[in-house]
């Protein structure tokens, strides 16, 4: 079994790799502008779990993962010179909501303050 080490580091190279792919070959329409946020390999090395963001309204995130999934087979076809290991693990897309849950806590904050007693406008 490998190391946790090991385990980041090929997440690491799978992230740079699979970012590098995503923007430069594959030439679905409808991907629109995917970063790739972080990977999450199981300690196995078998399945990579990719979470990502989307550029645009909640239709272009459906597009865009309507797209990678498609283009999982190809992209993982695409890796295959570049990751040296015995396989490659199965890819599998997740929207990364993080930043959409940190906007939502920050506005419920700012809500907050405007709403406290000692914050009248003058």
């Amino acid at each position: 079994m490998p190391d946790n080490r090991r385990v980041s580091q090929f997440a690491g190279v799978l992230k740079k790799e699979i970012s590098i792919i995503i923007d430069r070959k594959v030439k679905d329409p409808e991907k629109g502008f995917v970063t790739v946020n972080y990977v999450k390999v199981s300690p196995d090395l078998k399945i990579a779990s990719i979470y990502y963001t989307v550029l645009g309204d909640e239709a272009q995130r459906e597009k865009s993962a309507a797209a990678l999934k498609r283009s999982a087979g190809f992209i993982r076809n695409e890796l295959k010179p570049v990751i040296k290991s015995r396989w490659l693990p199965e890819l599998r897309f997740f929207y990364d909501d993080t930043i959409d849950q940190a906007e939502k806590i920050n506005r419920l904050i700012d809500k907050l303050h405007e709403d406290s007693p000692g914050n009248e406008a003058s």
